[in-house]
């Protein structure tokens, strides 16, 4: 493969331009040909990108140390920042080897998608790796830049060296990421000028699938790992001292929303929703996970003392709070933008309401669509969250019939996501995470906590009901009073 700095062009080879194929092959026969060599060429390229990595830097005497001087980093250190990359350089290594074989026996490149596909289905895995572990990886690159001077001069010296091409060392680290992404598009512009229905056509087409689905991976892989960071930076945070301590930290679990609101409190413990009563503010600063809400106060820059705190499902909010009076004067912030949150069962096991006033219209809008479960604009459909959602058991054996649909084995327990009015439901089987269309009428549901919630949600909607009618009966009543008793002095005064 030619080594140059410009890109080589397929119809630029002396072996292509003495065999006379430019004179018989059509233009769509041509760009597929550059489509193809274009892959072969742009993986040398990469190649010899990684290589500078590991002979340029990895192999360096100061990274590495030799006998006669102590490397400038630990073990850790190094293997964190490149103990990923050689397992990618050998899968590049090896798809080179046999992409230009297939180049050597004929330079009018008959197919080249087959080789990519078994290479990707069986090697591709490291890229996944690479891409979850990216982010450990440029955390200690950050901080060795700012800790250690030593590191920073030597990392210059070697980063001006020709060789590196005016390229920081940070450059190379990316080029696995960057070149996963780059595959599925080099592939596409090949699948484009194939002839639809041919044997290469539909290869490419599997071969295209494989690669979006192995970087989906990769992102997916990178999105766990900031996750996974940020929750134990929140975890570290949190301070139970005056509630029961529960674990932040789960594997499902992660941060999905948190910011700062004004909890509206009234001096009289028995003013519940009487806003006629002094009103006192309390900041509070309210934590999102995917299955939890946390109410906290600040204590300092980094430190939040836990309140109270509820399972997500168990959390109820309300935009349209029903009052006697006003809550604030007019022209006043205060009774702005408000929110009744209802946590059914707190760290107490107790139902409690707190009225929550947001910083903005905007604001409050976000916070009720992140803690409000989705729902189907399909009145016969039920959209569930994988945090709120039923539980069923198969009692009788389904064999899927269809690619999206999901085999049963009696026990079988599954997560429930959708449900038609016609009987299918969609879930993900405990088992092995997989998700797939099955009859419902072939399970039956179990209990969980999806179950507990629905059915503490129904008994606080029957005593909020009961509660609406007394006081409303109550106030009546007490107005009828006043009728009777003011009657009752007009007649006194007429005798």
């Amino acid at each position: 493969m030619p080594s140059s700095g410009r890109r080589t062009l397929w119809c630029e080879l002396p072996q292509v331009i003495n065999s006379g194929l430019l004179e018989t092959i059509s233009p769509q026969q041509r760009k597929l040909q550059e489509a193809k060599f274009e892959l072969i060429t742009s993986e040398a390229s990469y190649l010899r990108s990684l290589n500078v990595l590991t002979t340029h830097f990895i192999q360096s005497r100061e990274f590495a140390g030799d006998a006669n001087s102590e490397a400038l980093l630990s073990r850790l250190e190094r293997h964190t920042l490149f103990s990923d990359i050689v397992p990618v350089r050998e899968c590049s290594e090896a798809l080179l080897a046999d992409l230009e074989q297939r180049w050597q026996e004929n330079v009018f490149i008959r197919e080249i998608c087959d080789i990519l596909l078994e290479h990707a289905s069986k090697h591709f895995e490291v890229y996944i790796k690479y891409c979850t572990n990216q982010l450990y990886q440029e955390r200690m690159l950050r901080d060795l830049k700012e800790t250690k001077p030593q590191f920073v001069d030597c990392l210059r010296r070697l980063e001006s060296s020709p060789v590196c091409q005016s390229l920081a060392m940070h450059s190379f680290l990316m080029l696995p990421m960057q070149r996963i992404t780059r595959l599925p598009l080099l592939v596409d512009a090949i699948f484009h000028r194939l002839e639809s229905g041919t044997p290469e056509f539909e290869r490419c087409r599997m071969t295209l699938a494989t690669l979006n689905k192995i970087v989906q991976e990769c992102n997916e892989g990178a999105r766990k790992a900031e996750r996974i960071h940020e929750m134990l930076v929140v975890s570290n945070q949190l301070d139970f001292a005056d509630v029961k301590a529960i674990s932040v930290m789960s594997a499902s679990r992660w941060l999905v929303k948190k910011g700062e609101m004004q909890r509206l409190m009234w001096r009289d413990i028995d003013a519940r929703l009487t806003f006629g009563r002094k009103i006192h503010k309390q900041t509070v600063y309210v934590f999102l996970f995917t299955d939890l809400l946390v109410i906290t106060k600040k204590k300092g820059e980094d430190s939040y003392a836990v309140l109270d705190y509820c399972p997500r499902n168990m959390v109820q909010v309300d935009e349209h709070i029903r009052t006697e009076k006003p809550i604030s004067k007019p022209g006043s912030e205060l009774g702005k933008n408000l929110i009744l949150l209802t946590m059914l069962q707190n760290h107490e096991n107790k139902t409690l309401e707190m009225i929550l006033s947001c910083s903005s219209e905007s604001d409050r809008t976000r916070w009720l669509e992140a803690v409000t479960p989705r729902t189907s604009d399909n009145p016969e459909e039920k959209i569930y969250e994988e945090w709120d959602c039923p539980q069923v058991q198969a009692i009788h054996p389904y064999v899927a019939t269809q690619p999206d649909e999901l085999s049963l084995e009696v026990a079988d327990v599954v997560n429930v996501l959708r449900k038609m009015a016609d009987g299918w439901y969609q879930g993900e089987r405990m088992r092995d995470d997989q998700r797939g269309w099955f009859p419902g009428n072939y399970t039956v549901e179990i209990a969980s906590s999806h179950v507990r919630a629905r059915n503490l949600r129904q008994r606080y909607r029957l005593l909020a009901l009961s509660g609406n009618f007394i006081e409303e009966q109550a106030r009546r009543d007490k107005e009828e009073s006043k009728r009777k008793s003011k009657k009752n002095s007009v007649v006194s005064l007429n005798e």
